[in-house]
């Protein structure tokens, strides 16, 4: 027997083991199943929610059993699928019956209303959803899903700060928009690849002086750093508070480089949430002021901050970057900035797959099938979100069980639930 290997540069597992057996052509799979790919599988694995053969033929025309989702196509999905703003099945069976019935529309806070009270001039959502995006005149009603103009007008339009479209009548929803310009991204941290410099320019690598790279951190102006509140709180170590055990670098790529287009900067303070909870991880955001301000270049930027009232759509395909740790377990950290495409799960399926410890102040991203997340060294990052031609930042690289295991996506701190203090305590 000959095997050919060919690998990336992924690391995704830890490696992998081949059996082998000589058989009759007539029984190519004795006592196993044969995948219409010719791979032969345990007959258990049959019909079990998961692509074993790769191929999906183990998975199709099966009969369900009454934990699983029946896709009408004949497939079998895991539970956690449904309803997770992901055509999973192919043929939408999974998101069948997850929102509202025929001539009703659904609120973002999952109530169902009539069609007919959607842009009728009143919040009969209670959050304003019903209101949002309607034709004509964006200037209506002011409540919690409408965003603010710096002149107390309202705007009920989704997602309107720096689109490149003056909604307020003031044009604050396009200011302070010199920020997440990015040079293209081309993509999967774990299951990561290398980035290119000037993808991810607000990226920075936190030191601890004389022991090397330890968090990450998001550039949000010139003298501001975004991170994660475990990264500087610890009951054991009040030296992680202290502005002078660390070093901040922006710009950078390559791990211990040498380069021109990296700024190095000490820090003046760090300011920890005041209700972070290093036990559950709740408010798990942390911000840090340079001791001089960065210049801005090609390959140094801030990303933009979202609006509190920004959506960020389940399902979406947002950026996980950082130079953590390539698989779980492993000692070594990468040394090239990695990215990673992940997507954003529902809260009810994400706050099941953990165990009920997902609070509102927390945003969840992954692949439920495993393989691509973010890990120990990540901490701190950003979670970027294309919108347009810029990026936001949606989340802060927080915890999670392992790495890139299946159906355990990674935890982050929702930032905008946490934008108001952001604002309050540095001006952004």
């Amino acid at each position: 027997m000959t095997v050919e290997f060919m690998s990336d540069s992924s690391y995704v597992d830890m490696g992998f083991s081949a059996q082998y057996e000589a058989v009759k052509d007539l029984t190519p799979c004795p006592n196993q199943f044969k995948c219409k790919n010719q791979i032969c599988i345990k007959s258990e694995l049959r019909c079990d929610g998961r692509d074993d053969c790769g191929d999906l033929s183990d998975e199709m025309n099966c009969k369900c059993n009454s934990t699983f989702i029946q896709c009408k196509n004949g497939l079998c999905l895991l539970p956690f699928w449904k309803c997770d703003g992901k055509d999973d099945c192919g043929d939408n069976t999974d998101e069948l019956g997850c929102g509202c019935d025929a001539g009703q529309f659904s609120c973002n806070n999952k109530k169902c209303l009539s069609e007919k009270y959607k842009c009728d001039g009143r919040d009969d959502c209670g959050d304003g959803s019903d209101e949002l995006d309607c034709p004509g005149s964006a200037k209506a009603i002011c409540t919690q899903s409408s965003y603010r103009c710096k002149n107390g007008n309202c705007i009920n339009k989704v997602n309107p700060e720096c689109d490149g479209i003056e909604d307020c009548s003031d044009g604050s929803d396009e200011q302070s928009c010199d920020c997440g310009t990015f040079k293209s991204v081309r993509t999967r941290v774990v299951g990561g690849t290398d980035t290119e410099r000037g993808e991810f320019p607000w990226q920075v690598s936190l030191h601890i002086r004389s022991s090397g790279h330890a968090c990450g951190a998001s550039l949000i102006n010139e003298k501001w750093l975004v991170t994660a509140a475990h990264c500087v709180v610890d009951p054991y170590d009040s030296r992680l508070l202290e502005p002078s055990t660390w070093e901040a670098y922006l710009g950078l790529k390559i791990q211990k480089e040498s380069s021109s287009e990296v700024q190095r900067r000490s820090l003046k303070q760090i300011i920890p949430h005041p209700n972070y909870n290093y036990m559950k991880y709740t408010n798990d955001i942390a911000l840090m002021e340079l001791d001089r301000p960065v210049a801005y270049t090609e390959y140094i930027k801030p990303i933009c901050l979202p609006a509190p009232q920004h959506i960020f759509d389940v399902g979406k395909q947002v950026y996980v970057t950082g130079w953590g740790a390539l698989r779980e377990g492993a000692n070594q950290a990468a040394t090239v900035l990695q990215k990673a495409q992940v997507r954003i799960i529902n809260q009810t399926v994400c706050n099941t797959l953990m165990g009920g410890d997902i609070t509102e102040q927390m945003l969840c991203a992954g692949v439920l099938q495993g393989g691509v997340d973010a890990c120990q060294g990540d901490s701190g990052g950003p979670l970027s979100s294309q919108e347009g031609k810029r990026m936001f930042l949606s989340g802060v690289v927080s915890w999670g069980e392992g790495c890139a295991r299946k159906n355990k996506p990674g935890i982050y701190t929702r930032v905008t639930k946490l934008r108001a203090w952001i604002k309050e305590r540095t001006g952004v």
